[in-house]
């Protein structure tokens, strides 16, 4: 599975990149799930490509309810367009995991060949869900550079285990909100917090202002379970890099990966800002700058939905923004063809792409 993923490399602004989940497979879903199924597709006894599909406590229309999250569909190239995902629609979805009816999938744009399954039915496959666009995800990539000045309106610090309370409070806030954030409470806040690896509670920042935290994000190095490994610069890009390692040597900056390298990257997951205030999440994103910026890494990634007010805190970084389609998926057409959900924010969790 793990050499299937490196023959499916993805190309974005002159890089070639293969999303590596080594050492473990399977460590995301586990992490992520309370239930997942992987299909496999084979040519006789040759695994020749594979899908999963998690399913999960998130909220739809505020309310908690098991959903799915279609991931992971990897293929070698020889053995596309052969209707694996119509043949795999019976395994998958013709019973789901405590009666499932409502998920997502995210499919990068410009990927025309998964684009091409959205809407689409299939009379000799019944169980293919229904499916339709309604959203958009933005990745910020943003580039560690040079120290930022930091917030006076706001202190920045890292939690401490007296700060639990007061953190699953805000994220239940904002993710009751949010169609398919994941239900949170302090059992599942302790549970994430023994579970991921390399990761305890310093790994979340908060923003205060008075006697008030007003915000918090999750800055997590997920090189333990994925890693964006460079297969190829672009000859453009080639350039770039030797420029921008001459510079970063001067200016003692984190340099580039080599080809066959990954990124040093730092993930945001699990934020919460008072009225969704882009400066309070700038105030974050520049204290988790100048924390990594330290320790020697390249990239921090945020993203979320297109029309989200907090991707704004990214335009004072220099970053590079990847671009996806958030497709919902039913079982049931009314899902799609009715308005019955509120789609106003649909939230991705940064650490399941």
């Amino acid at each position: 599975m793990l050499d299937i993923l490196r023959e499916s490399p993805v190309e974005s602004g002159g890089l070639t990149i293969w999303f590596d989940r080594s050492p473990d497979i399977f460590l995301m879903p586990v992490l992520k799930s309370e239930y997942f199924d992987c299909v496999g597709f084979f040519r006789g006894e040759e695994l020749v490509g594979f899908a999963m599909l998690l399913y999960f406590e998130a909220f739809v229309n505020s309310k908690p309810e098991i959903v799915t999250y279609f991931c992971n569909m990897y293929i070698k190239k020889e053995f596309r367009g052969k209707g694996f995902y119509y043949r795999a629609s019976d395994f998958l979805f013709r019973e789901t995991y405590k009666n499932a009816k409502l998920g997502y999938t995210i499919i990068m744009k410009g990927n025309r060949a998964a684009e091409s399954y959205i809407g689409r039915t299939h009379p000799r496959f019944p169980s293919l869900p229904f499916s339709k666009i309604i959203s958009y995800l933005e990745v910020k990539n943003i580039l560690i550079t040079f120290r930022k000045k930091e917030s006076r309106d706001y202190i920045i610090r890292q939690a401490q285990k007296t700060d639990i309370d007061t953190i699953v409070d805000l994220l239940q806030k904002e993710f009751s909100k949010r169609l398919f954030a994941p239900v949170i409470n302090r059992q599942k806040f302790d549970k994430g917090l023994a579970d991921r690896p390399e990761f305890d509670i310093s790994n979340y920042y908060l923003a205060e202002k008075g006697n008030e935290i007003v915000g918090v994000c999750a800055a997590w190095d997920t090189n333990s379970i994925r890693q964006n490994r460079i297969l190829k610069y672009s000859r453009p890009m080639k350039w770039t890099r030797i420029m921008y390692s001459l510079i970063a040597a001067l200016f003692r900056l984190p340099g580039l990966p080599r080809k066959g390298d990954p990124f040093k990257d730092v993930t945001i997951t699990e934020y919460a800002v008072k009225d969704r205030n882009p400066e309070i999440m700038k105030a974050l994103l520049r204290r988790i700058n100048n924390d990594f910026r330290i320790k020697g890494y390249n990239i921090i990634i945020f993203g979320s939905c297109s029309n989200d007010p907090l991707l704004r805190s990214a335009k004072s970084f220099y970053h590079r923004t990847v671009a996806s389609n958030i497709v919902l998926a039913s079982t049931e057409k009314s899902f799609i063809e009715e308005d019955l959900l509120n789609k106003n924010l649909p939230y991705v969790d940064m650490m399941t792409l």
